[in-house]
């Protein structure tokens, strides 16, 4: 009996880690729930950079009723990560894909670039320069359907 016990014990942790780990799939509408989600940090935005985490209980003086929103609607859309910087010139923001334990994951993510100069290298896939891919580091973008918008992977 007792074997039993440990046994249904064990399958459900397993089975809950795996289900926690399993990769999740952005929903349709992503780049508009992204939209809504860059239009509300901009709101934010007082002139330093500005980082959601999921688990931070107030990011630097932040409004806590807007940070309880944007987190509200990361979960929605899947992200686990979202930030916001702008210079003189240019505003970027990130959206990091949540994806469970990702230790030995490529980092995957959504970016904002308002002039689309930044350090990835911008390919027609994503997927087929990782396979072509020789390099021991890489970073690279893919444009999506709205214009700024792009979808990156890297392994560092």
């Amino acid at each position: 009996m007792k074997k039993r016990v440990i046994g249904g014990i064990l399958l459900l942790l397993v089975s809950s880690l795996l289900a926690y780990l399993w990769p999740r799939q952005p929903p349709d509408d992503v780049l508009d729930r992204m939209g809504d989600i860059l239009g509300k940090l901009e709101e934010m935005y007082e002139g330093d950079d500005i980082f959601i985490r999921p688990f931070t209980t107030k990011p630097d003086g932040l409004d806590a009723e807007k940070v309880k929103w944007l987190r509200g609607r990361m979960r929605e859309a899947g992200f686990s990560r979202a930030s916001l910087s702008c210079s003189e010139y240019s505003c970027s923001s990130a959206y990091s894909i949540s994806r469970g334990f990702d230790i030995f994951r490529n980092y995957m993510y959504y970016k904002y670039d308002s002039d689309d100069l930044f350090e990835e290298i911008i390919v027609d896939s994503v997927e087929k320069a990782i396979e072509e891919n020789t390099e021991v580091n890489y970073a690279f973008c893919e444009r999506t359907e709205a214009e700024h918008w792009f979808y990156c992977e890297n392994n560092h």
